[in-house]
């Protein structure tokens, strides 16, 4: 089920006792919550609207809530964050179990309890995953790719009155890693800049937006595969003027890396790559992109470098930023 179905429910008056949530695209998940949320009047909302996150509560109180009848009202709605529980190494006690299990099995008529899973990883083979999971409709709300998230953020700019240039979308689309709700993020200022001309040009988008750590790095790779060594110098010092500590840099530089490498050696379309690799499409896309101007043995040699780094770093006390710098001299002249 997604959210056009749930909303097609509500519209129905045909709604399940219990809903799971999974997914990783915060919007989305945000728009779920509200759509729950909704289902009670405002001014009853303090008596039969309850959000719990079990992190710091107590599945105890989760359980008597949704085990309550509303109070003065048609319905009774009972949101469940981080339920941990259903992973691996999530603990629940034998007494709770059962209480989840018989209410599961018998639900109060009236109530509607939401588990917001998101991106946690479920143990489904644990018995009261299971349970949960046989009992509850499944919302999945997964991460909109390039071609959703480029013609979301077109129609929402078009009911504004507002046009966004090709180029300038694409510049967007570079910078967020075509994520949807960092693209959505961005839109007040992008909209404000552009108040007059009703026209977000890409001198809006490279002024305004800040390129991710992951875009930025991206563009450190090609420079050090394709032997420009004052570029990638002046990305990685840009980088670390920026507060970048030199050690996340040095890490998520040879994740990057290590990406291209499991890419090169994977087939099939950029979803499936995507859900193997827990991934973004977008990330996909580029890096195939990229793959095809690399040589396979530079690239293992780069990931290597990287790795070398890493071991240097662990078992001496060289500054990161100079091992990173001797790195770009020998892998690009």
């Amino acid at each position: 089920m997604n959210l056009q179905q749930l909303q097609q429910q509500i519209k129905n008056k045909a709604l399940a006792n219990f809903y799971v949530v999974t997914g990783n695209e915060d919007i989305l998940i945000y728009r779920a919550q509200q759509a729950f949320r909704q289902l009670i009047q405002s001014a009853d909302r303090d008596m039969n609207y309850s959000q719990f996150d079990l992190i710091d509560q107590a599945l105890d109180d989760v359980i008597s809530d949704a085990m309550s009848m509303p109070f003065f009202g048609d319905r009774r709605v009972v949101v469940v964050q981080n339920p941990e529980f259903l992973t691996a190494k999530g603990k629940i006690s034998v007494q709770n179990q059962e209480q989840l299990v018989k209410l599961l099995e018998k639900p109060i008529a009236e109530n509607i309890v939401v588990f917001f899973i998101n991106d946690l990883k479920i143990d489904k083979r644990k018995k009261i995953t299971k349970t949960l999971l046989k009992y509850a409709e499944n919302i999945e709300l997964p991460a909109l790719n390039e071609s959703q998230s480029r013609q979301a953020i077109t129609q929402e700019l078009q009911q504004r009155a507002y046009k966004i240039e090709q180029h300038a979308l694409q510049e967007l689309i570079l910078r967020t890693n075509a994520h949807y709700t960092a693209m959505k993020n961005e839109l007040p200022k992008l909209i404000a800049y552009a108040t007059h001309t009703k026209n977000i040009s890409l001198e809006a988008v490279t002024t305004l937006v800040p390129k991710t750590l992951t875009a930025t790095i991206f563009d450190l790779v090609d420079a050090v595969m394709t032997r420009q060594p004052k570029k990638s110098l002046l990305i990685y010092r840009d980088l670390l003027q920026n507060g970048e500590p030199a050690l996340r840099i040095n890490a998520v530089l040879t994740g990057q890396f290590r990406l291209l490498l499991q890419i090169a050696g994977l087939k099939g379309t950029e979803q499936d790559m995507s859900k193997e690799l827990g991934i973004h499409p977008y990330r996909i896309k580029l890096a195939r992109q990229m793959l095809k101007k690399y040589l396979l043995p530079s690239l293992r040699d780069s990931y290597l470098g990287m790795v070398g780094i890493e071991v240097k770093l662990k078992s001496t006390n060289q500054e990161p930023a100079l091992l990173f710098e001797r790195f770009i001299l020998k892998n690009t002249l």
